[in-house]
């Protein structure tokens, strides 16, 4: 197939894809081995998310930049009236262990309609602020402000959404891709500049919030719940909760810990962490192959991120770039997030690993995203295929 000639495929990007593919069955095994259960059917579940996956990268990359722009309003609809579904049709097996309604049931699978909602989410910003580009020939700070109210009237439902199931993780990444969005578009940097000085206050806001008796009660009476308020404080002590709330973490962080340089030896006993084949996959890494295997698997992720921006950049062209860049915030955030939970440097939030966490949508809504920026670099890059560097 065209797809598939030489001159056509940039391995620099294919070949970390195809390792983290890889990777994330063998930390899958991993983590079944540590629990003392059957990795067989683990395994065999990731292998086919990982090909369903695979065949949605290519699938993305054959995807033209006028169709997916001129339908991501439609895509967006669909990925929000997705996320509405959960209200009725939540898996409450997932409910009673996270306490969040992010999960659809479906015979022995579970589809996670954020997951989808990322990428959709990620298009429709994109051409919302191609076509104020394209129709503002002389930007301003007026025209600016205009557009950050647009692209915040129509990002409000998903927002909505997101805080009455309790997925403030999640929320964070769509924040860090808008605010992305907002500085390769070139808004103004005295926009910039208040924007972010308010979600620091925010945040700093809430912090406080957290650690006061009366900021809890105000907390709760704005729908948080405990155990949000119990991540933090585990976080900025755990050791003082280490058998309560702050269990998980702990044991993550002596999971990791026990790995040393090369990995745990065959006669180590395993640290028990809660939910370690999800949210803190990241330990089987460090337990298993230890600091040097943990420092490879981050250096593959930025490897990726390295020449998708590389790549994008290569295009010169602006849907690409704008795609590719805010995609890779994303991914960054996640990444960071992730594995800093996991070592205690930051509160967990219930964000997966992209790749390596157990979860086929997110596996899946990852393949299809990268097979998009493939497709854009594929039509837009000078033909020659750069080498792996």
């Amino acid at each position: 197939m065209k797809y598939f000639k030489r001159h056509e495929v940039n391995y620099a990007l294919i070949l970390p894809v195809f390792l983290l593919f890889l990777l994330s069955i063998a930390v899958q095994y991993g983590a079944s081995v540590l629990d003392g259960i059957d990795p067989g059917p683990v395994v065999v579940r990731q292998l086919f998310f990982c090909i369903i996956a695979a065949i949605a990268l290519f699938a993305g990359s054959l995807l033209s930049t006028t169709f997916l722009l001129r339908f991501s309003g439609i895509f967006y609809v669909l990925s929000l009236g997705l996320m509405t579904l959960l209200y009725w049709f939540y898996d409450p097996v997932m409910f009673e262990l996270t306490h969040t309604k992010r999960w659809i049931r479906i015979g022995s699978f579970t589809l996670q309609p954020s997951e989808i909602m990322k990428l959709a989410f990620v298009l429709f910003m994109v051409y919302l602020t191609l076509l104020y580009e394209k129709r503002q020939i002389q930007r301003t700070i007026k025209s600016d402000c205009f557009y950050i109210l647009k692209i915040v009237l129509y990002s409000l439902p998903t927002f909505l959404l997101m805080y009455m199931q309790r997925d403030f993780g999640t929320s964070l990444v769509f924040i860090v891709m808008l605010g992305a969005l907002f500085v390769i578009s070139g808004v103004h940097w005295k926009l910039l500049t208040v924007i972010f000085t308010v979600l620091a206050v925010v945040g700093g806001l809430l912090l406080l919030l957290v650690f006061t008796d009366w900021g809890n009660t105000m907390l709760f009476r704005l729908h948080f719940k405990p155990y949000q308020l119990d991540r933090v404080k585990a976080w900025a002590d755990p050791f003082a909760y280490q058998d309560s709330i702050a269990y998980q973490q702990v044991q993550s962080m002596w999971a990791i810990g026990s790995g040393g340089l090369l990995g745990a030896s065959d006669t180590h006993i395993p640290v028990y962490v809660p939910v370690r084949e999800s949210d803190m996959i990241f330990t089987v890494i460090g337990e298993s192959f230890g600091f040097l295997g943990s420092s490879l698997v981050i250096f593959l992720y930025f490897y990726l991120i390295y020449q998708i921006i590389f790549a994008a950049l290569r295009t010169n062209n602006k849907a690409s770039v704008y795609l590719s860049i805010t995609f890779v915030f994303g991914l960054v955030f996640q990444i960071f997030e992730n594995i800093g939970a996991a070592i205690g440097l930051l509160p967990l939030t219930g964000i997966p690993l992209p790749f390596l966490s157990q979860g086929g949508t997110s596996l899946i809504a990852v393949g299809l995203s990268l097979g998009i920026i493939f497709g854009l670099e594929k039509a837009y890059a000078p033909k020659k295929t750069f080498p792996i560097s």
